[in-house]
């Protein structure tokens, strides 16, 4: 709620009206005609506080889905609210306590303790699923509740006897015990286990099976463990793919965790937002640069466009490379600086996208000279954006524990001198390689010990994993961001051969199949200037910078490689040089997914049709308020906007900077609309906004009556998807 106040305003306006039925309950003339009265004064004050009743029933959706951001982080937007949203939520949640103290009232009268149980149980879950502390003393408060209710109802006689007492027992043992075993609210292990469990299962149902470990470290030795299709790839250009999903930026030992939404909020508040309008993407940030070296140094390395169908992966996730320039389809969204995520309900099954051509890491990648003295305006505004998206990527892709920065600094870099980018990924590779053995399925690391420390100093032997976990932490010891990802590696030398037409350089197009083998884990670093690149660090899946040459034999990670009992492969080649292909399942839609989505869409369909028509008619009201002000701009500029809309939709084409070119199409592509009528209401629009001069009352009204009859010939004569826009577009923009 707004604050204690609203609360308190609303249990005071339940306590009197149960007992203002109570006491009409003497005579049922009374009781009838006191019941009618109460509801018919809740709508007339409905009715008379509309305004308010909206803005208090925006700020309660607001703060709810504030909520649901926090606990699953998400990224729901909040509705704008005025300055009447403080009286709103007190009229508001008053209106909502009368029919709720009815119906408590109601079950109390006729006995019914399920329905009471059913409020509880409501009012617990809601609080355990967002996570609210303050949740517990409004549970406790109904279990007094109902322990009443129980004494009351179960009594004969409303006497205190022997099954009232042993009601009351019942209950009080009950409570109890719930109490005890709970440890507090914030103590409910058993529940919380519940909830993840039932997110997990939901998350399963979305988007299917994730068989990468998305940041668990216990699931380490599972990452390679299945051979089922993922990712099938159609490309015009064949080369070396990182194609990310999962990104961990904070680490605690046995867990990869998202950056918190806390992050981007105090000091870096709207620095997403902010980048956005200069044209900044961190997760196009490297298309970006060399687009603009490529201008300075009058070079082309081409592009590369890339198909994906999801046959197995994760769907939630939209796999790209770091070197993607744009995407499409699959309901691709950005998710802050970490990824693009699917916002459709099932996740992506296809997508496309563009990248630069031939850039695959960030081995030998440094800044370009205009980075170190811009010339032109768009170089001057990348970097003004980079230098700021740079420092947040400082604050908070750089911590390590001080023990465990000790032991790195200790093992990785004992002589204590700086070093340039490409000698401490050589220096990280060296020790890596030296000190440790790869695995395809290494042991796991025992309870409460530190999964990297554990790697490096006792178990020795890890998969890509391992590798990238502890190459991240040694990339911020060295004091370079860095971050920890998951997603499918292909190797075009080893993994080509699964396309028809892979090995050919001629080929126009070429289909490649990924499979779980193709997991990886990579560490993923920030280069000043150019943007976050992956860095490869397992042994045999790199080419030395200095020596040009492989380090150990072949990458590692071969579809149809044989491998030994510690997991090091032995043959890398699959005989015929075709890999094998399962026959294709028919694909079922699920009952159970139709009747789901069927229930989700109606129920979305009625709230946001509720929540649109609330904010058509605060539009409605705030356009009545601006005609009124003695400054028109915004009221002009809303009209102009409007206008621009409307003509486009009814697909009218041509220079909307010189609206009167348009007068001619107009009268012919909108019916009843006469030329006179629109260049008149241009002309009134021109008067404001470049006469400076104050429309009189009946040039105003004029204007309005024209743009009313203009959006009404217009959604007579539309079809039922113009009638909706020109009808809701500008309850939302």
């Amino acid at each position: 709620m707004y604050d204690a106040a609203v609360l308190a305003g609303a249990i005071l306006t339940g306590v009197l009206v149960i007992l203002v039925l109570k006491i009409s309950e003497l005579s049922f003339g009374a009781a009838r005609i006191t019941r009618i009265g109460i509801y018919a004064a809740s709508l007339l004050c409905f009715a008379v506080f509309i305004l308010y009743v909206a803005q208090g029933f925006l700020d309660t959706v607001n703060r709810f889905m504030i909520l649901c951001n926090l606990r699953f982080q998400t990224e729901f937007e909040q509705f704008s609210v005025n300055s009447r949203v403080a009286p709103g939520a007190l009229v508001f949640w008053c209106l909502v306590s009368v029919p709720l103290a009815a119906l408590l009232l109601m079950l109390v009268r006729k006995r019914s303790t399920g329905m009471l149980s059913l409020l509880v149980v409501c009012g617990m879950f809601t609080g355990f699923v967002l996570g609210r502390s303050q949740m517990w003393g409004c549970v406790a408060c109904l279990f007094g509740g109902i322990l009443g209710t129980f004494t009351f109802t179960s009594a004969p006689g409303r006497q205190n006897g022997f099954r009232g007492m042993l009601c009351a027992a019942l209950t009080s043992l009950v409570f109890l015990g719930f109490f005890l075993a709970s440890g507090g609210y914030e103590g409910l292990e058993r529940i919380t286990r519940w909830r993840a469990d039932a997110v997990a299962w939901f998350e399963r149902f979305r988007y299917g099976e994730d068989t990468l470990p998305k940041g668990d470290l216990a699931k380490a030795s599972e990452l390679l463990e299945k051979e089922e299709e993922t990712l099938k790839i159609e490309t015009d250009k064949t080369q070396e793919w990182y194609l990310k999903g999962f990104v961990g930026a904070e680490y605690d030992g046995m867990m990869w965790k998202n950056l918190p939404a806390d992050a981007y909020q105090g000091e870096y508040e709207g620095l997403l937002k902010w980048l956005e309008t200069k044209g900044f993407s961190a997760l196009s940030q490297f298309a970006r640069y060399n687009d603009l070296t490529e201008t300075a140094e009058g070079t082309d390395v081409g592009k590369v466009k890339v198909n994906v169908e999801n046959v197995g992966a994760y769907r939630k996730y939209v796999y790209l490379p770091s070197t993607v320039e744009t995407w499409e389809g699959g309901g691709a969204k950005e998710r802050k600086d970490w990824h693009v995520c699917s916002k459709s309900f099932f996740g992506a099954d296809e997508y496309h996208f563009q990248a630069v051509n031939g850039v695959v890491s960030a081995d030998g990648i440094s800044g370009a000279p205009w980075t170190q003295n811009p010339s032109g305006k768009a170089e001057k505004e990348y970097l003004d954006a980079e230098s700021v998206y740079h420092s947040f990527v400082e604050a908070y892709y750089m911590e390590v524990e001080d023990e465990t920065k000790e032991e790195i600094e200790a093992m990785f870099f004992p002589k204590g001198e700086e070093k340039d980018f490409n000698d401490v990924t050589a220096q990280i590779r060296k020790v890596l390689r030296q000190e440790t053995r790869y695995m395809e399925q290494p042991p796991a690391a025992p309870a409460g010990k530190d999964f990297v420390e554990w790697f490096l100093n006792e178990s020795h032997r890890g998969n890509a994993v391992h590798y990238a976990s502890a190459a991240v932490l040694a990339y911020r010891t060295a004091g370079y961001p860095a971050r920890y990802v998951e997603g499918y590696h292909y190797a075009q030398e080893t993994d080509g051969s699964q396309g028809a037409d892979a090995g050919s350089e001629d080929a126009e197009e070429t289909t490649v199949v990924l499979t779980n083998k193709n997991a990886h884990a990579w560490a993923e670093v920030y280069v000043p200037g150019v943007g976050w690149m992956p860095v490869e660090v397992v042994p045999g899946m790199y080419t030395e910078m200095y020596t040009n040459e492989i380090v150990e034999g072949e990458p590692t990670f071969q579809v149809n490689a044989d491998v030994s009992e510690d997991g090091m492969e032995i043959d890398g080649s699959s005989g015929n040089g075709e890999a094998s292909k399962e026959e294709t399942k028919p694909f079922f839609l699920p009952v159970r997914r139709v009747l789901a989505l069927s229930v989700s869409g109606m129920y979305l369909c009625l709230f946001f049709y509720l929540l649109l028509e609330i904010q058509r008619i605060v539009r409605r009201i705030r356009q009545k308020r601006m005609q009124s002000r003695e400054d028109e701009s915004v009221f002009v500029d809303r009209y102009v906007k409007e206008m621009t809309w409307l003509l486009l939709a009814g697909k009218v084409t041509g220079n909307y900077d010189h609206p009167l070119e348009l007068a001619a199409q107009i009268e012919e592509k909108i019916d009843g609309i006469s030329r006179e009528e629109y260049v008149r209401a241009v002309k009134l629009l021109q008067k404001i906004r470049f006469g400076g001069k104050k429309l009189m009352p009946y040039e105003m009204h004029t204007l309005e009556c024209f743009m009313k009859r203009l959006a009404g010939y217009l959604t007579r004569q539309a079809g039922v998807w113009v009638r909706l826009k020109v009808r809701y577009w500008y309850a939302l923009y």
